[in-house]
């Protein structure tokens, strides 16, 4: 867990507040995508960064957390290497930028059902009104701006890789 008082300070207020709206707290290993400058590293003691910035990357990796380097639409990772994959507030950005923002969101929740072992939990507001339907049997909780994914049963399966593999900051150890 990290330890800068300043910097956990921001990640408590930012994350907290999420995870008791939805009602959620996490226990093992996490998967943090498009974590930003401030991770659930300051919250929890196993968890991976995951974000497009080098600068964001190198930020997280100074302060002992390990991060990769990559776009949020590559998610390559082994199947169920986390028990948990969240993601608060990611940037629409990277699905718009590739055409069908909606296929390109299915393809991101797939991705993390195939990741974790527990749950995925995303949080965008954005973003709920192109969650594929096909996951809707796997929706734990639902609120405004957040959906609880049950994993473990809904993106198994290889999948054919869309992007180049990304670049490892540090070890992610997947």
């Amino acid at each position: 867990m990290v330890t800068c008082v300043r910097y956990c300070s921001t990640a408590r207020d930012k994350f907290e507040g999420y995870l008791d709206q939805m009602g959620i707290d996490l226990e093992g290993r996490i998967l943090d995508v498009a974590c930003g400058p401030v991770s659930l590293a300051c919250l929890y003691d196993d968890v991976c960064g995951h974000d497009n910035s080098p600068a964001f990357v190198e930020h997280l990796v100074e302060r002992g957390i390990p991060a990769r380097l990559a776009d949020i639409t590559e998610l390559d990772y082994p199947s169920e290497s986390f028990s948990y994959v969240v993601s608060l507030n990611p940037p629409m950005k990277p699905f718009r930028s590739r055409g069908d923002t909606r296929a390109g969101v299915r393809r991101f929740v797939e991705e993390m059902l195939r990741i974790a072992r527990e749950r995925v939990i995303i949080r965008s507001g954005p973003m709920m009104e192109l969650l594929p339907p096909e996951w809707d049997h796997l929706v734990e909780r639902r609120g405004r701006n957040y959906v609880v994914y049950r994993a473990g049963d809904g993106g198994s399966g290889p999948l054919s890789p869309l992007y180049e593999p990304p670049n490892l900051a540090s070890g992610c150890r997947s």
